[in-house]
């Protein structure tokens, strides 16, 4: 299993074990790429993991404006069919071995 499978993986149980419902991981839709979207109520979760070897604090840099803004845009499709009246970003930063997940809300201008 690659790097970043293996923390996708635990970002997913990470969040189940929150409450919340897994629907897809690696969802496609045009160019974007969704790690994980999740559903906790009528909330609808897209979820970008990101592991670094080492510790680093400059957690806003790890994911691009841009990006964010074409996450939201393909998990906004998405609300409908999951029932969801909000949809929310988060960022689960993993950074060297053993440390615990931080859950880091991305806000998008």
């Amino acid at each position: 299993m690659k790097t970043y499978q293996i923390y996708e993986k635990r970002a997913a149980e990470l969040l189940q074990r929150m409450g919340h419902t897994l629907h897809y991981r690696n969802y496609r839709s045009g160019r974007s790429q969704i790690d994980l979207i999740t559903q906790l109520d009528r909330c609808l979760y897209i979820v970008e993991v990101k592991y670094r070897s080492s510790s680093v604090t400059d957690y806003e840099n790890w994911v691009s404006e841009r990006q964010c803004q074409r996450l939201l845009q393909a998990g906004a499709l998405l609300t409908g069919t999951f029932h969801c009246t909000e949809i929310k970003l988060l960022l689960i930063a993993y950074q060297g071995e053993g440390l615990k997940p931080e859950i880091i809300p991305l806000a998008v201008n």
